[in-house]
């Protein structure tokens, strides 16, 4: 009941005999020892039942004692220079008690030598060959002092004792050597024990069954914050995060002999609040034989890992470059939530021109556009809702417990946010909006079916137009499974040559020739007849393969406009349409060089034609493909002007040569003032910005008659001739080559019969009448020698043009192309002493010949010129009631850069502008003369 006492107040086992060091412990042993030797010592003399042992037995009984308190307190000494300590005051209290014994039962019967046997052996068993002559030589000497007696009275020789002492102290010596090697060992293995705990990688603590830390080490005092002598005498559960408090305790008391292993993670909280993930590993160390079991814990620091599993998860279920929730995590979401019987709306959203700014201004600016979407959609969200974006520029509104009417309102909020500019590169500002597909989960609905259905209605408000939200409805899954077949139908065609062209003629107003023929792609389908071409170029835009059927376009229409010459080696215009993603796809003008090679087509004969609504987005891109193209060589044009939102002021920013006007206006010709006025001033800006017009949808002699009066370039329309196919645009271009528009020049003794001629009559023509268009009725002298001058330019190439007017004797510069300096408009040159002149229109010198024909001018000033840049020249004196009032020049940085076509045009025109100057300063004059008066 004692030893039970002790060993509960201890805490340490049996007597409290695994408390102290090692050392301490050795000495408890030893104290046992010698206190039992004593006992049984005393107990022998008791049994001899003789009176005069009786005192023996007593002391040996007082010795008995307080050998086994000794033990007591040895055991739970912690120092080990303390064990050591005892220990030497052992041996030495050991020696003077059997020396006070021995002295004191000289001669009287007692226990003998057995209590001198043990000092003898204490000396040995504690430190070898020193300790044997520490009380081998004692211990002799006290023997033969003073010889003990057993109880009988009998007592041992010299010799004996002796004996007795080498036999005990030489095998004493030989159990200490070997012990003291196996404690050497063992005490190495403790100390390199030791040094691993402390110095190990991982978190390592012995603990109680109480979780209250007995021993940490270093690295679970850096993964808790504190050093491990502050973690001792501490509970390490409160070292937990408290939500996983609970299931560390419960892991721990689990233990047993049957499981002592178990493992788990947990979140440690550090003192200043920052939580880690650990990876705790407990093993049970069993107590037996009277020890109390501990459990070692073991504790891995798993942040970094838990920090990139929780990072890949998040990766797995968000969007990496918005981190919207993904289609993965949408469908999991919405799966959820039907699963729980939600009400879910479900807004499938899709950018309207993500595609122009992506293209047009990169991936980065598209990119960038994409995060500002998503933070707009986000902060207009309720907070139940969740947005996902699913690839691209698709994103997906999750609406839940959402009917209808919430549906619609969360609906309308998302296209006035997206409506709104986004602020783009380089300062600009970017109108996107979006098409929004609608749908209500049904019974029985999946989130794919859910998803699906809202994805159908998105292309439906698409196809309407865009920006707007459509509502599914199962009508619409019908339509949009014919719109799928066709786009796969409309594939195969492309790739097999099922689509055919034919060709709409443009006709010049003024001298009813072809001007030029545009391409008109069709389809006849092999189940469903001719389709309307709205139809399936509608879905060819919603696609890549608007890429695709534009290329074949392009390459088919050039192969057929190789076939297109007259007798004289002359051809119309090929008109070909291209969409806005044809434009800004990357590399189209070398493709188009490229097809423009392959078939053998001057780029100067080829039109491309882009709808106005290219304009309405933005510019910058388009006018940059647009530059590429013209850097080609190809003529350009837009197509439907007036339906758009471009202002007439774009055409000065648009590298175009030609405008088409919207067959909805040229309806209401004849009609319709507004649709008149509409078109009358198209055509004046187009003409000022030297633009031709062409007028689309001419149906009537009427509307025809209009245009003409509005100076209008050219027409197409059914009235003149509905797209036919290349062979009858072949038979229209040679017909109209049989026979010239006016008669052949002849020579004299030539017979009447008309000759070939290098002059082109057609560009003579059409210099006069558009020349004449131009310039006539106007009253203001600039207005009338500028418009000349354009004119002039738009049919004769040269390097630099100018009209020269005489002014009481002298000679000015009154329009030239390019535009002149400053100095050279306020220059003046007596009239005969151009040819030596200075004026300078355009940057490098410009002569002004004499008013003569060119074979009068001395060869000394021909050499002058030609040294100052200019190469060739031609001029016309402009003549007026016999007096030459200018010149009509143009000049040349070439050698002999003028041939007969471009002098015959210049002398039919000279006539042209003479009387157009003439009539200008008349009116002048008669408006002086009103004023003055």
């Amino acid at each position: 009941m004692i030893a039970e006492r002790v060993r509960r107040a201890t805490g340490q086992g049996w007597l409290g005999l695994a408390e102290g060091v090692p050392q301490a412990r050795y000495e408890a042993v030893l104290a046992v020892l010698r206190g039992s030797l004593c006992l049984i010592s005393a107990a022998l003399l008791l049994i001899s039942a003789r009176s005069e042992l009786a005192f023996p037995a007593a002391v040996f009984s007082v010795l008995a004692v307080a050998s086994l308190l000794a033990a007591l307190k040895l055991s739970r000494i912690q120092d080990p220079a303390t064990a050591l300590r005892a220990g030497r005051w052992s041996t030495v209290a050991d020696v003077a008690v059997f020396a006070s014994y021995s002295a004191a039962f000289a001669n009287r019967p007692g226990a003998g030598a057995t209590y001198g046997i043990f000092v003898l052996l204490m000396g040995p068993v504690r430190y070898g060959w020193r300790g044997a002559l520490a009380t081998g030589v004692p211990v002799a000497l006290i023997a033969i002092a003073w010889p003990q007696k057993d109880a009988a009275g009998a007592v041992l020789p010299l010799v004996q004792v002796l004996t007795v002492c080498g036999l005990f102290t030489i095998p004493a010596l030989v159990v200490r050597a070997v012990v003291n090697g196996g404690s050497a060992r063992l005490r190495q293995a403790e100390q390199q024990f030791a040094t691993a705990f402390d110095y190990a990688s991982i978190g390592m603590a012995l603990v109680d069954q109480e979780l209250q830390v007995l021993q940490a080490n270093r690295s679970l005092g850096a993964l808790l914050g504190v050093t491990p002598v502050e973690l001792v005498g501490t509970g390490l559960a409160a070292r937990v995060d408290p939500e996983d408090q609970q299931r560390l305790q419960n892991s721990i008391a689990g233990l047993r002999a049957a499981a002592p292993n178990t493992r788990l993670e947990v979140r440690v909280r550090q003192p200043d609040g920052g939580l880690r993930w650990g990876s705790v590993s407990a093993s049970l160390l069993a107590g037996g034989s009277g020890l109390t079991p501990r459990i070692v814990v073991e504790v891995e620091n798993i942040t970094e890992r838990k920090r990139a599993e929780a990072a890949l998860s998040h990766a797995a279920a968000h969007d990496a470059l918005t981190d919207l929730p993904n289609r993965a995590m949408l469908l999991a979401r919405l799966d959820s939530a039907l699963t729980q019987g939600e009400r879910v709306g479900v807004l499938f959203l899709d950018l309207d021109r993500f595609k122009v700014v992506n293209d047009g201004l990169g991936h980065a600016a598209g990119d960038q556009l994409l995060v500002q979407i998503a933070t707009r959609l986000l902060e207009a969200m309720r907070p139940d809702d969740m947005v996902a974006r699913i690839g691209g520029d698709e994103f997906v509104v999750l609406c839940r417990n959402a009917d209808l009417t919430i549906t619609s309102l969360v609906a309308a909020r998302v296209l006035e946010v997206l409506a709104r500019p986004v602020p783009g590169p380089h300062g600009a500002d970017v109108v996107v909006g979006t098409s929004v597909g609608a749908a209500l989960a049904g019974p029985g609905d999946t989130a794919e079916a859910v998803l699906e259905n809202a994805d159908t209605a998105m292309y439906a408000a698409k196809a309407a137009g865009g920006g707007r939200v459509h509502q599914f409805s199962p009508d619409l899954r019908a339509a949009v499974l014919r719109w799928h077949e066709l786009e796969t139908e409309l594939r195969a065609a492309v790739r097999s040559e099922g689509l055919s062209l034919v060709y709409q003629p443009i006709i010049d107003v003024a001298l009813g020739r072809v001007l030029g023929c545009e391409a008109l792609v069709r389809w006849q389908h092999p189940t469903r007849g001719q389709l309307p071409p709205q139809e399936f170029i509608n879905i060819a835009e919603q696609s890549d393969l608007i890429l695709e059927l534009g290329d074949w376009v392009l390459r088919r229409a050039l192969a057929d406009a190789a076939t297109w010459l007259d007798r004289r080696g002359t051809a119309p215009t090929l008109s070909v349409n291209v969409s806005i993603r044809q434009l800004l796809a990357p590399g189209f003008a070398a493709q188009v060089r490229a097809r423009l090679l392959e078939a053998g087509v001057p780029a100067g004969r080829l039109c491309l034609e882009v709808t106005e609504t290219v304009l309405a987005g933005e510019v910058e891109p388009v006018i940059q493909a647009l530059e590429s193209l013209r850097a080609v060589g190809v003529h350009l044009s837009i197509d439907d002007f007036g339906t758009g939102h471009a202002s007439l002021t774009y055409l000065a920013r648009f590298p175009v040569d030609q405008v088409k006007v919207d067959r909805s206006f040229v309806a209401g010709l004849g009609s319709d003032a507004g649709s008149a006025a509409i078109v009358g001033g198209v055509i004046a800006m187009a003409h000022t910005f030297d633009l031709r017009v062409v007028a689309e949808g001419v149906e009537t002699e009427i509307q025809l008659e209009a245009l003409r009066a509005l100076r209008c370039d050219g027409v197409q329309g059914f009235l003149l001739s509905v797209p036919t196919t290349p062979e009858g645009i072949a038979l229209m271009i040679h017909s109209q080559s049989a026979g010239p528009l006016v008669p052949w020049p002849r020579r004299g003794d030539a017979p009447m019969a008309a000759t070939e001629s290098t002059y082109d009559e057609v560009s003579s023509y059409r210099l006069l009448v558009e020349g004449a268009l131009a310039v006539t009725g106007r009253l203001d002298l600039d207005a009338v020698l500028e418009h000349a001058c354009a004119a002039l330019a738009h049919k004769v190439s040269f390097t630099g043009g100018s009209i020269l007017l005489v002014e009481d004797g002298q000679v000015r510069i009154g329009a030239a192309r390019p535009a002149p300096t400053a100095a050279a408009l306020t220059a003046r040159t007596p009239l005969g002493q151009g040819v030596t002149g200075t004026i300078a229109a355009t940057g490098w010198p410009r002569y002004l010949p004499d008013i003569t024909i060119a074979s009068t001018v001395p060869l000394e000033c021909r050499r002058t010129a030609a040294a100052t840049g200019v190469r060739s020249w031609f001029g016309v004196p402009l003549i007026a009631e016999g007096q030459p009032i200018g010149v009509l020049q143009i000049d040349s940085t070439g050698v002999d850069a003028f041939g007969e076509q471009e002098r015959l045009a210049l002398l039919s025109f000279a006539p042209v502008v003479a009387l157009a100057v003439i009539s200008a300063r008349h009116a002048a004059a008669q408006l002086q003369a009103i004023q003055d008066s």
